[in-house]
């Protein structure tokens, strides 16, 4: 397993940070990605880089001292070390919009999937690409969706307008592909499927899939939300990316948000038949983010990192399951970076309890009150989480 270096918990003084963000960009940074190369470079794509000035807020980007956040299912080992060595190179020509960049990163998508141009888009986050499919078939009828699952987008387009019909889940918690092929009628303009599954994390069998596809593509478009694909099992076998390349009446989004640790960086894309990229493409409304693309063309490449980063969330997530288990909750099976569980209580107040002992969590998604949600965060953190899990869910 590729070894990458853990940062210290001493932080940089702001003038150690700028000294060394310095020393990086003029090219007098030596040796392997330190921790001080890094955290400079972290500092000025942040933001957090100045002289004399007052401390800045960061929103989500910063986590307050000593908390540790399981609610986002981030990878926090992100982003790659390759990649923010070469993004040090190309911020000090962020003045300009980015140019080439584009097209190289198209290009690596489109060798890797065997797709042409007109099948390939670039997104401001995997999101941008979800809302603007959302409005390209607004006008045409009615979304039909599992009743959980990521939903952002729906909720969105739902304040514009957009009718989003839900069908309920299985009783075992899977999408029930055969009730939303019975939903399809003439006033759907849109199917929407996430595989696998947020927050449920469970795939849908990847010949069963297919076999709805098939079924209902040619009456409808299908989009399927792919952020997490690298995680599971069998990627290639639960992606539907080669009924893309067969010409499928589909769509199909991914998140440089997750196995890459880019959320930051908000770097998503999209794979589909070329006349749905196109309309869907004239409703992206971000321009991409040229640090973002940069930093997304050469994490796609460093295989180490994305091999050190799948298995440190596989091991994090065997340890949240046995924290669970440990306590008699049968979690569902998840192939992503988060465990979904009944934990047998308000997940509201649960999560309540948890944030009060600086480890934040999700509560309750509507209609499933006693469920809860843990993202993989460090080795280290989850060593806190099952203590503080323990004391809290026993005390």
């Amino acid at each position: 397993m590729a070894q990458h270096p853990t940062e210290p918990a001493a932080e940089q003084t702001r003038p150690e940070a700028l000294a060394s963000a310095m020393a990086l960009l003029s090219g007098r940074a030596v040796g392997s990605l330190s921790f001080n190369r890094r955290r400079a470079l972290q500092g000025l794509v942040m933001g957090t880089v100045g002289l004399a000035l007052p401390p800045l807020t960061m929103g989500q980007v910063e986590i307050p001292p000593g908390q540790i956040r399981l609610m986002f299912n981030e990878n926090p080992y992100g982003p790659s070390p390759k990649a923010l060595a070469e993004v040090a190179k190309i911020l000090p020509k962020t003045a300009y919009y980015p140019g080439a960049i584009e097209d190289d990163l198209m290009g690596l998508f489109m060798a890797r999937h065997q797709l042409d141009r007109e099948q390939v888009f670039l997104a401001s986050g995997s999101n941008e690409g979800l809302q603007a499919a959302m409005m390209a078939f607004d006008k045409h009828g009615k979304v039909i969706s599992p009743a959980l699952t990521y939903s952002d987008h729906l909720q969105y387009a739902e304040k514009l307008g957009v009718a989003v019909y839900r069908v309920p889940l299985r009783d075992d918690m899977a999408i029930d592909l055969e009730a939303m092929a019975r939903a399809v009628d003439d006033s759907v303009s849109l199917v929407y499927l996430c595989n696998p599954n947020n927050p449920t994390g469970m795939a849908i069998d990847g010949d069963e899939l297919r076999s709805f596809c098939r079924e209902v593509s040619p009456k409808v478009p299908i989009l399927i939300d792919e952020a997490y694909n690298e995680l599971t099992d069998k990627p290639d076998y639960t992606s539907m990316v080669d009924l893309v390349r067969e010409g499928a009446n589909m769509l199909i989004t991914r998140t440089f948000s997750k196995i890459f640790g880019m959320a930051g960086l908000r770097v998503g894309y999209g794979m589909g038949h070329p006349d749905i990229v196109s309309v869907v493409k004239d409703n992206v409304m971000a321009w991409p983010n040229g640090v973002g693309l940069y930093a997304a063309y050469h994490s796609y490449l460093d295989e180490d990192f994305i091999a050190f980063s799948r298995d440190k969330i596989l091991q994090g997530r065997q340890m949240v399951n046995a924290t669970f288990r440990r306590h008699g909750i049968e979690s569902l099976p998840s192939q992503t970076n988060f465990v979904y569980a009944d934990i047998q209580r308000d997940a509201d107040v649960f999560k309540a309890k948890m944030a009060a002992r600086n480890i934040k969590i999700r509560g309750i998604y509507e209609g499933y009150n006693t469920y809860s949600r843990v993202s993989m965060g460090r080795i280290e953190e989850l060593e806190i989480f099952d203590r503080v899990f323990s004391e809290v869910y026993t005390g």
